[in-house]
């Protein structure tokens, strides 16, 4: 009876892994459409997906093609993020003329007068007394219409002239209060024997004002803007928090879904409302708060328009339950509740077209485990530092089919629990019939005579 059951439960086992997992173990589907005959495709995850996968890491995800078998596929890491060149933009410049003998023009006013007919610039004493033009001195540069701090600047040199000298480049927004840039910066323009060598970029710490005042002589300057960070767009949605019971300025949002969250802001109801804010979330509503971010949330109104806030960087994603307290002290933040505003970069699985088509994307079970590969796995010779999602060709997703009611989405029996709790329970119950049976072995065997009672026999 005992090896009877322990078959039984090896061949249970046995079928449970022999079974293959095919789309309609899966509550919701998504159709893949992609385009050429290449080896793997990418699919960047809507939202849909981190609404209703069951594993808060997306582990019942699948990938199956036409003929409903499932196809290897990897999560492919996050590149980052790129840089793209300064914009370069010719500035305007403006000669400034002084004494002869005349060395330095930082004890001169600059006084800037734009009019129907032009733009002119006079320099006097600090007393107001007009400085004689006899020489040129040096230059205002016009950088008021850069739209991004200046990280260098260009000069164009007069194409004839052999010139090495040193450059001081001062900044001001207000023409008044100078700070230097550059102290001595080496321009050169020089030719020999057919041959020209020239040095005429400046380098700058990036920094932004309104006008710059350099002492060379040269034909134009042109501003650079220093590289930056190019991240790719977020997507962005927002949640209507609900005021909590008993708790003064406290609100609960509920994000519809678990996303990769890494940007938050608070979208204040009203103009001129400063908020210091606790950021709080949970994974359920049986869960307990813990805090994610502490930060102050402010939408103003300034010159003619409004300022906010920017997004605060959140390490706390992937939770559905978010909460903000914001404190009594800072007066309230209106009649109407807040919006918690959420940003996250979407996941982006490879898969290798194996199969017919079409391959369509489902999720939604809580009967597997993860099944993905590694991105190095999928693909060889994959490099990390070079491959870029741009290197597979993408397959577009189309509208959600979906089983809400699908038996995939119920917990399953655990099988292997029960299994295992049957078998201590059996080998239990064996080791107490043995202990039994042991025990009435012993109470019918006979009593061994003793020597005495042989004597007494005897005689």
């Amino acid at each position: 009876m005992i090896r009877r059951h322990v078959v039984a439960s090896c061949i249970a086992v046995a079928a449970m892994a022999a079974h293959a997992e095919a789309p309609a173990d899966f509550a919701y589907r998504i159709p893949l459409v992609n385009e050429g005959d290449t080896a793997f495709f990418r699919v960047e995850l809507p939202a849909p997906v981190y609404e209703s996968a069951v594993r808060r890491d997306l582990g019942d995800l699948r990938v199956f093609n036409g003929e409903g078998a499932p196809v290897a596929f990897a999560f492919m890491p996050r590149s980052a993020p790129g840089r793209e060149a300064g914009a370069a933009v010719e500035l305007p410049i403006f000669p400034l003329r002084a004494e002869s003998a005349r060395q330095d023009l930082g004890d001169l006013a600059i006084t800037v007068r734009r009019t129907s007919a032009g733009t002119t610039v006079d320099l006097s004493t600090r007393d107001g007394k007009a400085v004689p033009a006899e020489r040129l001195a040096g230059y205002l540069v016009d950088s008021s219409d850069a739209n991004e701090p200046l990280a260098a600047l260009t000069m164009s040199l007069p194409p004839s002239a052999n010139t090495t000298t040193r450059v001081r480049v001062d900044a001001s927004d207000d023409l008044v209060s100078w700070r230097t840039l550059v102290a001595g910066a080496p321009l050169l323009a020089l030719e020999f024997g057919g041959r020209r060598l020239t040095r005429d970029r400046i380098e700058l710490p990036p920094a932004r004002a309104k006008f710059l005042r350099v002492t060379p002589e040269f034909a134009s300057v042109r501003g650079e803007a220093a590289d930056r960070e190019v991240e790719a767009p977020r997507q962005w949605r927002e949640a209507t928090g609900s005021p909590v019971r008993d708790q003064s300025g406290a609100f609960e949002f509920d994000l519809g879904g678990r996303f990769p969250i890494d940007r938050v802001t608070l979208l204040l109801p009203e103009q001129n409302t400063v908020a210091p804010t606790q950021l709080f979330v949970r994974a359920t509503t049986a869960d307990e708060w813990h805090p994610v971010a502490s930060t102050v949330f402010y939408r103003l109104r300034q010159d003619g328009g409004e300022t906010t806030n920017a997004p605060v960087a959140i390490n706390g994603g992937e939770y559905r339950y978010w909460k903000a307290s914001v404190d009594p002290k800072a007066g309230g933040i209106g009649a109407q509740a807040p919006q918690l505003s959420f940003g996250w970069y979407p996941g982006v699985i490879v898969f290798a077209a194996r199969g017919k088509g079409p391959f369509e994307l489902a999720y939604g079970s809580a009967r597997v485990n993860p099944s993905a590969l590694s991105i190095e796995t999928l693909v060889p010779g994959y490099d990390r530092a070079k491959r870029t999602p741009a290197s597979f060709p993408p397959a577009r997703t189309g509208a959600v089919n979906a089983v809400p009611e699908s038996a995939a989405l119920k917990q399953p029996i655990d099988t292997k629990r029960w299994l295992l709790w049957g078998s201590l329970v059996l080998a239990a119950a064996v080791l107490g019939w043995m202990a039994f049976s042991l025990s009435r072995q012993m109470r019918n065997r006979p009593t061994p005579e003793s020597p005495t009672d042989r004597s007494s026999d005897a005689r």
